[in-house]
């Protein structure tokens, strides 16, 4: 498995596409909750909400079937349609796993990812997103982590790096000056 290809490809194919507008209190019948600014359900469900089609039933359990929950805050959510976030500091949470089958049944794949809008101050250490997977300059990738679960609670970390939050919040305040 090709750790940095898979997390890229993720976070390219979650950021990329549109997030329609759906104005509820609770999550609908694709895993959209706009006003709780959070999306659970499949990658699967995602592309057919975008394309207007009805959602497919899913089973948390079931393997080969990429699970996909997102929280983003406020300031995000113009980045959501398509649009420059409202100020820096915006941020978005990822967390993508996967019900392994074949020769690693039983095993789970994970990965969770942070991105912050700092456009003014690179964020040292932090891996700089471009267009092509976030539309826009100025995001940064502060957090990641891949690993892999087993069955009889077994890890095995693939990947993890993480900006300290001290040097985000450093950046930040000098993209302000």
């Amino acid at each position: 498995m090709k750790t940095k290809g898979i997390s890229l490809f993720v976070l390219s194919f979650v950021l990329f596409f549109s997030f329609p507008g759906v104005a509820a209190a609770n999550f609908d019948q694709y895993g959209f909750n706009a006003e709780g600014r959070i999306y659970k359900g499949t990658l699967d469900n995602w592309e057919l909400f975008l394309k207007g089609l009805p959602p497919s039933p899913y089973n948390l359990k079931e393997t080969d079937t990429v699970l996909v929950e997102r929280k983003w805050d406020k300031r995000f959510d113009p980045v959501i349609y398509g649009n420059l976030p409202l100020g820096e500091g915006a941020w978005q949470k990822v967390k993508v796993w996967e019900n392994l089958s074949g020769d690693q049944l039983g095993w789970t794949w994970h990965s969770d990812l942070d991105i912050v809008y700092s456009p003014n101050a690179p964020i040292p250490g932090a891996i700089e997103l471009t267009p092509e997977e976030i539309r826009f300059w100025g995001f940064y990738l502060v957090k990641q982590t891949e690993w892999l679960a087993g069955p009889h609670g077994e890890k095995k970390t693939l990947q993890d790096s993480e900006v300290n939050p001290g040097i985000v919040n450093k950046a930040l305040h000098l993209g302000k000056q």
